[in-house]
């Protein structure tokens, strides 16, 4: 038996499906390509399939993955061509590997938020957002609300400034432990602005370990 990691894109509208539709979705995809992977025991039988990151919803990706396990051998093309044959438009299989990593070195994810406004309100929030000190949002967790300050973690990559068009990139602790979604750095801008943008695009770029290395 052979566990195989696939990375993925999740794209356009499905960006707007929940991670169980995702989970959901590849269990039928399993029923129609003919793979030969394994299920689990019991009165329930089921595709295994375990997520290195949770996609929040709304966000795109091209850097996403599952595992799951083979009961005979295919080679890692066939089996990126034969889920591409039945997945729906916007998800993609785009490669498929042996596992190299454990989820669990997961620690970073990084992130592109493009902000479309034009009113320049929307400039002046950004740079209030770029040079603050301190920015202090709430976090909803299991065990309640949770008051954080993003700039203790977080870290700009790049900043773009275009007519009108404001874009983002920055990194976010990740994984099990800490795991902060992007809709944070927008909430904390949006407070700034007074006011929620025209709009706002999301874009997982990697996930990262410890080390900054792609998670593989």
């Amino acid at each position: 038996m052979e566990t195989v990691r696939v990375f993925f894109a999740k794209e356009g509208r499905l960006k707007y499906i929940s991670h169980l539709d995702v989970t959901r979705c590849l269990a039928r995809v399993f029923h129609r390509c003919g793979l030969p992977i394994w299920y689990t025991q019991g009165f329930n039988p089921h595709a295994y399939l375990t997520f290195a990151l949770p996609l929040p919803l709304g966000v795109e990706s091209r850097c996403e993955s599952f595992d799951f396990r083979l009961t005979e051998e295919v080679n890692y093309e066939e089996v990126r061509d034969r889920l591409n044959a039945v997945l729906p438009e916007d998800l993609r299989a785009l490669r498929a590997a042996a596992p190299v990593m454990e989820p669990g070195a997961i620690c970073w994810a990084d992130y592109r938020l493009t902000i479309r406004d034009d009113d320049p309100a929307a400039e002046a929030a950004l740079e209030r957002f770029l040079a603050a000190e301190h920015l202090t949002v709430t976090k909803k967790t299991k065990k309640g609300e949770q008051e954080i300050d993003l700039k203790e973690k977080m870290t700009v990559q790049k900043v773009e400034r275009k007519s009108g068009e404001y874009v983002l990139e920055v990194r976010l602790p990740a994984g099990g432990t800490v795991n902060w979604s992007p809709m944070l750095v927008t909430g904390a801008y949006n407070a700034l602005l007074g006011r929620e943008p025209y709009w706002t695009g999301y874009e997982r770029l990697a996930i990262l370990t410890k080390d900054f290395q792609d998670f593989c």
